[in-house]
């Protein structure tokens, strides 16, 4: 932002009403730095942005709650700009030495032309239909005053000559105080900088705003909202100062105006009329130990409990250029996961440390800090001496809090133990060696936090790992999480979700007992006609394909998947065309493609045939009308490169598969429940919630009964914390053997005695990816949340009390679960959240196996509607004396201790809840 603050030296009157204070007409951020946090930017009514530097068109933001704005200078001219070069001279009347740009000649005809035609013209035919027009009054600083009225009549011909030509557009004027009277009927809102906190870019200083500098622009910020306008004030904070930041975005409020309060290049996520809580952690990792970001530590062992939490972990390799731009109130915090003293990559590591330090970034260094001994000590503070391979035998321990023991004892005996002592901070495990010297191996500091090698994962044989410090309070402690409020993808309105999805491996092969058929063919009889619950079914189109592996029996083959795709309750997906094992090079040496299922003769393994060519296949050959392919399932290693994952996103449908969720009694683990997925430059691979009976079966060698262990892993992941939904993930050759389809009979019917929400896999996926989109913001007493409207559940500790449903917007019910209360969401995509220690006096939706369609309160209850895809049930909570009214059917309803709950088949209902 260029507009410079003029001090007038004369005398003004103070302001001696105070303006009402309101709430906020609309909420607006300006960021215009390159790659703006647009997820977390939707929280935002407007966000105006430089669209120089946004990456993004408006088209491609798409969001019902929020607009992109483009950044306009009027009144000057940027050298840097792309359009400076068709400036001509005769143009340009001088300098602003204060941000090293040009002033324009208003008055001029040609130059007004041009700025219409040229910069105006462009964004508006890019899709902006608002624009921030900033230098309004940078033509007082052309020193010959006698053509001020001259440049004051051009800009005004500029302002009525956008709406002439744009009758919608939306203008937001950055001061333009001196002709607002002959604008204002164009403007939007007006904004101004500077009212209580202000940067001078001269001295490069932050600093307070001189009271009667305050005083007169109340008065002119009165001025604009008597003739019925908004008005916006920007203030300029230290992004380390986000507390200094917070009590000012207040002030502004509580005055009846919508604050911005940023840093001084408007560069960073900022405080407004909400404030984001920023939900992602910036992880870096050493990518020359891993092939895929996936496989590294930080990944494996972070990520889940971050989900947990309510928290997306955003990878970053060490050895690549780190992020330059400010990263406060952008990310919660850095967790660091380094593998050797000195990761250096693009840039100094210990330096852009110390800047997150400076900018009140969190850190958690995890078994290392990346950086040389006396580097941690200068940059950390902390004492660091490192010993010889040999280690120290005999530690003991000195000092534990509760957050030690997690899943495993600390070992007393390690090697290449790093002697550390905490300055400044709470040690969370200090041990003692023979004479006496003490050491810190865990700790919280004022910058963050660490953990050394083994107290944060110990490996304990060759495929199982503990937690010896408990992650999640080791993740909140160290980089001060205060999500109170998480997302949750794996319930809905209540009700812990299941889903079903099948791998096509093995669809051709026989069933081994007399009489068998095709294992597709047994599946479909035997499993998927009996369990008529949501189930997305893939083809691997290279063994259906007449010129894939099987010719002879190709349309056969096609014949059954048209059978078994067509029923009601299955959704088709695509298994690739050749099932890729090994999608990437490993760290190892191995080759890609060294190994594929299917050795289909004269193809060369291409990403579009895997991809494109599979749904097409699919779509034109196998599907009946009206049904497509809406889901890629990995094959083989299910680590697929970032080009493949953005294919699937080109094609318009979803992906899964991936990550080792294997918890069980004799790998009772938090390391053995994968996160929700990874990203791969930008692109989201969403993980399967569960592994298949391959895992189970020993690699398919046996137990082939081996699947019935999933339950253990489905009971293991809901209690004491619901980690995952119920994902029912296997491969059609489980209908090949007896002992395998027995297996899966038995999981079948375990799931249909539980009270679950049967949803299609598809549905889960974007309730992942709505999870990545969705913010939370601080708005006065509550919670601002919003998002696309696929994931409607939130979930807080029951010590948080009860959703004020009089008070909140959007929130229809709640339930309680382990020692979480799930709180339910109605469709739109956006809610507030207020929270009271009191319960509620009105009924609430309970739980509900079934998507609510609609729904509104009414004097006397509630109506909705319901969508139900398998049988389920719906509950009303606090619903003594009420009566539940179908629309146009008959139900057995049930009434116990003020709960009213009636069952669900498949199909849609409409109900209203009447109470006394």
């Amino acid at each position: 932002m260029r507009c410079i603050f003029i001090l007038f030296l004369m005398a003004v009157v103070l302001i001696t009403q105070a303006i009402a204070a309101s709430a906020a007409p609309f909420s607006v951020a300006f960021y215009y730095a390159e790659k703006p946090p647009l997820d977390e930017l939707y929280a935002f009514d407007i966000v105006v942005v430089d669209p120089d530097n946004v990456g993004i068109q408006p088209e491609q933001y798409k969001s019902r709650h929020s607009e992109l704005f483009a950044y306009v200078s009027v009144g000057e001219a940027d050298p840097q700009r792309r359009s400076y070069k068709q400036i001509k001279p005769e143009w340009l009347l001088g300098d602003n030495p204060a941000w090293k740009s040009k002033l324009v000649d208003l008055a001029n005809p040609a130059w007004r032309a041009f700025f219409l035609d040229q910069v105006v013209e462009p964004l508006w035919a890019a899709g902006y239909r608002g624009f921030f027009l900033d230098t309004l009054d940078s033509f007082l600083l052309v020193k010959d005053v006698k053509k001020h009225p001259a440049l004051e009549a051009g800009l005004v011909e500029i302002i009525h000559s956008i709406k002439q030509r744009h009758p919608e557009a939306r203008l937001i004027l950055n001061r333009g105080f001196e002709v607002f009277d002959r604008v204002k009927g164009a403007a939007f809102a007006v904004a101004a900088e500077s009212l209580f906190q202000k940067f001078d870019p001269i001295t490069g200083a932050y600093g307070e705003v001189k009271e009667h500098d305050r005083q007169w622009l109340l008065g002119k910020f009165a001025e604009v909202q008597k003739a019925g306008l908004p008005v916006i004030a920007i203030d300029y904070v230290a992004p380390k100062e986000r507390e200094r930041a917070r009590k000012t975005a207040d002030k502004i409020k509580s005055l009846g105006i919508i604050p911005w309060v940023t840093d001084k290049d408007i560069s960073s996520l900022g405080v407004g009329a909400v404030e984001v809580l920023p939900r992602k952690v910036l992880g870096l990792y050493d990518g020359q130990s891993v092939n895929d970001p996936a496989n590294s530590d930080l990944h494996h062992h972070i990520a889940t409990p971050l989900n947990y939490l309510g928290y997306q972990l955003e990878m970053q390799d060490l050895r690549k250029m780190l992020p330059s731009g400010i990263l406060a109130g952008r990310y919660a915090g850095v967790v660091v996961w380094p593998h050797n003293e000195n990761v250096d990559g693009k840039n100094s590591l210990a330096l852009w440390v110390r800047r997150q330090i400076d900018d009140g970034v969190k850190l958690l260094f995890v078994d290392g800090f990346g950086m040389p001994p006396e580097q941690v000590s200068n940059v950390l503070g902390l004492e660091y001496r490192r010993l010889a391979r040999r280690g120290l035998p005999s530690l003991k321990i000195i000092r534990r809090t509760q957050d030690i023991g997690f899943e495993a004892e600390p070992p007393l005996q390690t090697t290449a133990f790093a002697r550390l002592k905490i300055k400044e901070g709470e040690p969370l495990l200090t041990l003692t060696a023979q004479g006496g010297e003490v050491y810190d191996a865990v700790g919280i500091t004022p910058w963050g936090g660490y953990v050394q090698y083994p107290y944060g994962v110990m490996q304990v044989m060759q495929d199982q790992a503990r937690w010896v410090v408990n992650p999640f309070s080791l993740l909140s402690k160290a980089l001060g999480l205060e999500q109170p409020v998480a997302p949750d993808p794996t319930t809905e309105n209540g009700v812990r979700l299941l889903l079903a999805h099948i791998d096509a491996d093995g669809f051709e092969s026989y069933a081994e007992w007399p009489g068998g058929r095709y294992a597709g063919v047994e599946m479909r009889e035997k499993i998927l006609k009996r369990y008529k619950i949501p189930t997305a079914v893939s083809v691997i189109t290279g063994i259906v394909d007449e010129k894939g592996l099987y010719p002879a029996q190709a349309a056969e083959l096609q014949k059954e998947f048209r059978e078994t795709l067509a029923l009601p309750w299955i959704e088709a997906a695509t298994h690739t065309y050749s099932h890729p094992y090994y999608w990437q090079d490993s760290a190892e040496g191995r080759k890609m493609y060294s190994e594929r299922y299917l050795n289909i003769p004269g193809y060369a393994l291409n990403y579009e045939t895997e991809v494109i060519g599979s749904v097409n296949f699919i779509n034109s050959r196998l599907l009946p009308p009206g049904k497509k392919v809406t889901l890629m399932q990995w094959s083989g290693d299910c680590t697929p490169p970032a080009e493949a994952i953005r294919l699937t996103y080109a094609a318009g449908i979803r992906n899964i598969n991936s990550g080792d969720t294997v918890m069980t009694v004799s790998n009772p683990s938090l390391t053995s429940v994968a996160s929700l997925g990874v990203a791969k430059e930008g692109w989201f691979q969403v993980f399967a919630p569960n592994q298949n009976e391959n895992v189970y079966t020993n690699d398919w060698k046996g137990p082939f009964y081996g699947f019935r262990r999933v339950i253990e892993t489905f009971k293991m992941t809901d209690a004491p914390r619901r980690l995952k939904p119920v994902n029912i993930y296997y491969h059609f050759y489980s209908a090949s053997k007896l002992a395998s389809l027995q297996a899966l009979l038995d999981v079948y019917n375990w799931a249909m005695q539980q009270e679950l929400f049967p949803v299609y896999t598809s549905a889960y996926v974007d309730k992942v990816l709505d999870f990545n989109r969705t913010t939370i913001a601080r708005n006065g007493n509550g919670w601002q949340v919003r998002n696309k409207g696929d994931l409607r559940q939130l979930r807080l500790p029951i010590s948080a009390g009860y959703p004020d449903l009089v008070a909140s917007r959007g929130v229809i019910g709640f339930v309680d679960h382990n020692d979480q209360r799930y709180i339910h969401l109605a469709p739109g995509g956006e809610a507030f959240l207020v929270m009271t220690p009191l319960p509620p006096k009105r009924a609430w939706l309970s739980a509900a196996a079934a998507e609510v369609e609609s729904f509104s309160w009414t004097p006397k209850g509630m109506k909705l509607k319901v969508t139900a895809d398998a049988n389920g049930f719906i509950r009303f909570g606090g619903a003594s004396g009420c009566k539940l009214v179908p629309d146009g059917r008959s139900l057995a309803v049930k009434q116990d201790s003020g709960l009213l709950t009636a069952p669900l088949s498949v199909g849609q209902y409409g109900f209203e809840l009447v109470c006394r």
